[in-house]
């Protein structure tokens, strides 16, 4: 996986924190997720960070650039990362033409090793795009209606066997009821999270395939039953206190 180089990201300068210290700060959290898990450093030099992780979507042998909105904006940094990580690309980019998007790897959750997606569905996602992206990269598709301010990592992600997910964002009791089949007969359990929860932070999260990395403050809000089902992968409890004060999840920093 890749984690990218944020120490030359463009923040808000009202933070009221000098440059220099800025810099210092920015090099911790750099070291700190360095040192979590074997990662490649990639730079993509000083950007806006929220939406480079929603450019893309991929596994092993291929990897998808995403619709997502004033996507021209991005080329260089798509071109940066598909050099980095060569594999057989999909571009789904046209759609933008058509006003229609997707965010990637934040529009759909997968497992891989199951073959199945989550998705969430609404005017940043697009049902047949998401069909496109499971016929494209062999997935079994599941969809849910999902607010508009939202993406589907925001209230979902697969650790291992397990799908922690908020599913009171999902208001159909029969839609419920189907993806408790779904992933259940796929073999995976569910941690479900409160709605309070996930906006307090909760889903901030990363899991690299062998261990999840979650920030403090997520563990800490974890019930004592939440944590023994997380205990079941290994965890490492993290701390990147700048990146978490201007806004940037682990979803933004590691692909």
């Amino acid at each position: 996986m890749i984690l990218l180089d944020f120490r030359n990201w463009i923040f808000d300068k009202s933070l009221g924190v000098l440059p220099n210290a800025q810099k210092e700060l920015l090099q911790r959290d750099l070291d700190t997720l360095a040192k979590a898990a074997d990662l490649e450093i990639l730079n993509l030099g000083a950007i806006q960070p929220f939406s480079i992780s929603s450019l893309i979507f991929k596994n092993e042998e291929q990897i998808a650039v995403s619709a997502i909105k004033k996507v021209s904006d991005y080329y260089s940094v798509i071109d940066l990362i598909l050099e980095k990580e060569n594999k057989e690309v999909v571009d789904y980019t046209e759609a933008v033409e058509e006003g229609v998007y997707f965010y990637g790897q934040n529009s759909l959750v997968a497992h891989s090793v199951s073959e199945i997606a989550l998705c969430g569905i609404n005017s940043f996602t697009d049902e047949s795009l998401f069909e496109e992206y499971c016929e494209d990269f062999e997935l079994t598709p599941f969809s849910f209606e999902l607010p508009d301010d939202l993406l589907t990592s925001d209230i979902a992600c697969f650790i291992g066997d397990t799908l922690l997910i908020c599913l009171e964002y999902i208001t159909d009791k029969k839609v419920k009821k189907e993806l408790f089949s779904f992933v259940k007969i796929h073999g995976i359990k569910i941690v479900t999270f409160t709605k309070q929860q996930v906006l307090q932070g909760i889903l901030n999260v990363k899991y690299t395939g062998e261990k999840l990395l979650l920030t403090k403050k997520a563990f800490d809000l974890c019930t004592t039953e939440q944590k023994k089902a997380l205990s079941e992968t290994e965890l490492e409890v993290i701390a990147f206190p700048f990146l978490e004060k201007v806004g940037v999840r682990l979803r933004d920093v590691i692909l």
